[in-house]
């Protein structure tokens, strides 16, 4: 076995040791003629591992309507088949069952030798 593979056992062992099971909802702008339209698909379902980390310190989140304070930061960790995007034109949604809903903010690709082997993620608590 080789180490790209030994990676993404270590990743999916990790997601199993607290699995949550996610289906995302996803809305994208698309270009349609000379403006863009919302196109909305789910993804999923796929397991992750969710996680918070209360940090003592308060830190600003820039959003659309203005900034706002958030003390408490969550992430996630996915495998290398999940299939879950950040960005401008894309937002990520889903409910996670105890733990509430949840927006993608960013998705990082965890990488060996140029392929990747999970995804690391931060997620926003929405209400």
């Amino acid at each position: 076995m080789g180490f790209i593979e030994t990676r993404k056992l270590h990743t999916k062992w990790s997601i199993e040791q607290n699995p949550t099971t996610i289906l995302i909802n996803r809305t994208e702008k698309k270009r349609v003629g000379g403006g863009f339209d919302e196109v909305k698909s789910t993804a999923g379902p796929f397991d992750v591992r969710i996680f918070s980390k209360s940090t003592k310190t308060n830190r600003e989140v820039s959003t659309l309507a203005g900034k706002k304070s958030v003390n408490v930061t969550w992430s996630m960790l996915a495998d290398a088949n999940a299939d879950i995007k950040s960005g401008t034109n894309v937002k990520d949604e889903f409910t996670a069952v105890g733990l509430g809903k949840f927006l993608v903010i960013t998705v990082r690709p965890q990488m060996v030798k140029e392929v990747v082997v999970g995804y690391q993620v931060d997620l926003e608590r929405v209400s």
